[in-house]
């Protein structure tokens, strides 16, 4: 096995969204191979009066640092700014790979919708930027060496633009070993941010679906809630409107080291998100994954690569409506030898399949065939 040196750009790593927390974990098991690995990272929103020359000033930097670490590969997290970065600073030695998780272009340009018009998502001028930004999409691609995507969805969307491409899934590094239980009454919960592509006003339907047919549960929500106030604000209105405050508890955000401990306190991951809201963005949720990996069954809407891994083996797949997630979540809860089933088929699953370790080696599997 060729030794490397690989350097990792990260973009908005305060955040410690799903993404960049793949690619930290991914550092730790490259070095656990035996690899050098450097971690350059930088948040070009966090600056200042003079935008032009802070992302010259973020230019030089990396370039700096890619001439003192000399790496062999320069894997990257999003084609704008730490592919495009790196495609303009590399040395003639070193191998670019975007780790695509994601479809971008709809999801900068719904961000910036947002700010300049902000309920007015689907508008001329979002179809405008959108455009824009998508040819752009396809001139990094085409310039980046290397492209994994994490799912089957994002190659078949994004595949016919990049020369060398492969379908890599995410990973999980904590696993639980204890043992499985059904609550009761039954314990659902939603992770992510609080925000309209995440369409949870899905789930709060449900829910009011569930109390009128005198079913039992309580619903834990996990994610910032203060980043959207107005659609936090629509949430809270209707949380009083189906009387379920009781059984709803709020944990906010929570570090991801901690999100193992809360996830197996439960029975089911609810997944909502669709293109009511938002364009779809989605490549393959992580957050499935450690739901899995932490003993949940599963319901979710299909979107992106989400049918690549939830099936009736492991959970179900939802249309959009409230009344199919209400009519999954009774179905489930009528039969907890079903559940307990499908709950320990998921920890099964994600060991022999998701485990960070194994998805760290076939990347490295990857950039060995691509360096000189």
């Amino acid at each position: 096995m060729t030794r490397m040196r690989i350097l990792i750009v990260l973009h908005k790593v305060k955040k410690k969204g799903g993404m960049v927390l793949q690619h930290l974990k991914m550092s730790q098991e490259f070095k656990k191979l035996g690899h050098e690995v450097s971690i350059f990272s930088f948040d070009t929103f966090l600056t200042t009066k003079n935008i032009f020359a802070d992302h010259v000033k973020i230019f030089r930097e990396l370039k700096t640092h890619i001439n003192k670490f000399e790496p062999s590969i320069i894997l990257t997290s999003d084609p704008y700014f730490t592919t495009l970065f790196s495609i303009l600073a590399k040395n003639k030695y070193s191998i670019i790979c975007l780790r695509a998780g994601a479809r971008y272009h709809p999801f900068y340009t719904g961000r910036i919708i947002d700010k300049l018009t902000p309920g007015r998502m689907f508008s001329s001028l979002y179809f405008f930027i959108n455009l824009i930004l998508k040819q752009l999409d396809k001139l990094i691609l085409r310039k980046t060496d290397l492209v994994i995507f994490n799912s089957k969805y994002l190659k078949q969307y994004y595949g016919k633009y990049t020369n060398n491409s492969k379908v890599i899934y995410n990973g999980v590094s904590k696993i639980t070993d204890t043992t499985l239980k059904i609550y009761s009454p039954l314990k659902l919960i939603f992770v992510g941010r609080i925000e309209p592509r995440k369409s949870i006003e899905l789930i709060l339907q449900a829910l009011g679906i569930l109390v009128k047919m005198k079913v039992d549960f309580n619903f834990s929500i996990v994610g910032k809630h203060n980043q959207f106030p107005d659609y936090w604000l629509k949430l809270e209105k209707m949380i009083q409107r189906y009387n379920i405050q009781d059984k709803i508890t709020m944990l906010n955000e929570i570090p991801n080291r901690e999100l193992p401990d809360v996830l197996i306190k439960h029975d089911i991951l609810l997944f909502s998100s669709d293109e009511r809201n938002f364009p779809m963005t989605e490549g393959l949720p992580n957050v499935i994954l450690e739901g899995m990996a932490n003993g949940l069954a599963i319901i979710a809407t299909p979107v992106a690569g989400v049918p690549e891994i939830v099936s009736e083996e492991n959970g179900y797949l939802v249309e959009p409506k409230p009344t199919e997630f209400a009519r999954k979540i009774v179905l489930i809860n009528k039969n907890n030898q079903r559940l307990l089933e499908i709950k320990n088929k998921n920890v099964s699953k994600i060991k022999n399949n998701f485990r960070m370790s194994k998805t760290a080696k076939e990347y490295i599997k990857e950039f060995e065939k691509h360096l000189p």
